[in-house]
């Protein structure tokens, strides 16, 4: 049987029919400055042990700062940080960019839903994207805040 093309904008379409959070993946580059970006390809990978993953796209700047070994916040953001996601996902910026706390080492969003403090395992090429797998070294989480939700090109539910 022949690989069958599959549109690539049907398959953005149909996978934004999977409801996700939306998240902020971070990290500090050599000069100092902190880089993250939007991510909704986020999931818990294992319990023991801890392990979380991320993708991105292979043109992505943030690939820069990624190897083994390096210290990646992750933070999961709530309904009322549409326009963090925003300015990371490059669609609006902020006048003042949100601000970061360190966390073992780690940039993290001050204001999130939850978030992880990660080192990374092991880089996976996955065809146009590269799947970033981390070991979660300190997490922390908002049980009273409800997570911004990404679906069907809507970044919350209405």
């Amino acid at each position: 049987m022949k690989d069958q093309m599959i549109d690539p904008k049907t398959l953005r379409k149909v996978a934004g029919c999977f409801a996700t959070g939306v998240t902020v993946v971070s990290v500090r580059t050599p000069e100092g400055s902190i880089h993250g970006m939007t991510a909704s390809s986020f999931l818990s990978v294992s319990l023991a042990p801890p392990l979380v993953l991320f993708s991105v796209m292979n043109e992505n700047q943030l690939n820069n700062y990624l190897e083994k070994g390096a210290k990646v916040g992750i933070s999961i953001l709530d309904e009322q940080r549409e326009d963090v996601s925003n300015h990371f996902a490059k669609i609006t910026l902020l006048d003042n960019p949100p601000e970061f706390i360190e966390k073992e080492e780690t940039p993290v969003l001050t204001q999130s839903h939850a978030w992880y403090a990660t080192t990374v395992e092991e880089l996976i090429p996955a065809g146009d994207h590269v799947l970033v797998l981390c070991r979660v070294e300190a997490l922390e989480a908002n049980l009273d805040a409800n997570p911004l939700i990404y679906y069907k090109g809507y970044k919350k539910l209405k």
